[in-house]
């Protein structure tokens, strides 16, 4: 986290500490399961092969687990995923820098609005909904994100959709810990080219985090650093990526 990001989660401590009492904080729903998101048994896995054109067009979105909620926004259900606005955590600049990676032919965000939703509940009906959509806007390569974020006061956690009870004693940690993952699928064929991941944490004293916002506040500036943190690592390992795929193409037979 940066120097002024720590100084403003610290300040809204010191000014909550003033206030006094006790109070509880509803934490976010959990991440996505980005490891069920290839198809379901390893044999069918391995005959999948990459179809994706370089450069390629990439279609990004955030997904969550289902039913996301979180003090800032709510996820729209895509059978056993969540889809999350781009209005939560992300601004312009990003959509800008991906559009600056190597090999890239066009950014597109995708949105709940074109994915119909898939009849089953099952990771894989979801991911095959969002493919669908990235078709649609003629994407090559789908770039899924989420967010893991962890609340943890000393040694006790909540987890996802749990109530953190604040008034901290002085001498009690009191720790936010968020880790982004992205991973790169082909929207033809669903193969998984790769992922990449960032983490982001506020590690601090506080004898008095007694308000909801000033917690929320502290959440989304270390889930934005963290997601900063990621699209750095994505550009690298996207990179790595397309050089390989159009080492593939070239060395591919020629189709009459």
């Amino acid at each position: 986290m940066t120097r002024t990001a720590i100084r403003a989660c610290a300040s809204a401590l010191l000014l909550l500490s003033t206030l006094g009492g006790c109070a509880s904080y509803r934490t976010p729903g959990g991440p996505a399961p980005i490891g069920e998101m290839t198809a379901p048994a390893i044999a069918e896995a391995l005959r999948v092969e990459p179809e994706a054109p370089m450069p390629a067009a990439i279609a990004f979105a955030r997904v969550q687990a289902a039913s996301y909620w979180s003090h800032s926004t709510q996820g729209v259900n895509i059978g056993a995923l969540s889809l999350v606005a781009a209005s939560d955590l992300e601004r312009a600049e990003d959509s800008e820098a991906i559009a600056k990676w190597s090999d890239t032919n066009g950014v597109v965000r995708l949105s709940s609005i074109l994915v119909t939703r898939p009849r089953r509940e099952q990771v894989a009906d979801a991911l095959l909904a969002l493919r669908e959509a990235a078709a649609k806007l003629r994407a090559d390569v789908l770039a899924l994100y989420t967010i893991d974020t962890d609340f943890r006061v000393d040694d006790h956690s909540p987890g996802a959709l749990g109530l953190l009870t604040l008034g901290l004693a002085p001498t009690r940690n009191a720790v936010v810990h968020s880790t982004a993952s992205m991973m790169f699928v082909d929207v033809r064929t669903g193969f998984v080219f790769g992922a990449a991941e960032a983490s982001a944490r506020d590690d601090q004293l506080a004898n008095a985090w007694t308000d909801d916002d000033a917690v929320d506040q502290c959440r989304r500036r270390v889930e934005r650093e963290a997601l900063e943190g990621l699209l750095g690592e994505a550009g690298k390992a996207w990179g790595a990526i397309a050089a390989q795929r159009k080492a593939e193409i070239a060395s591919a037979p020629e189709t009459k």
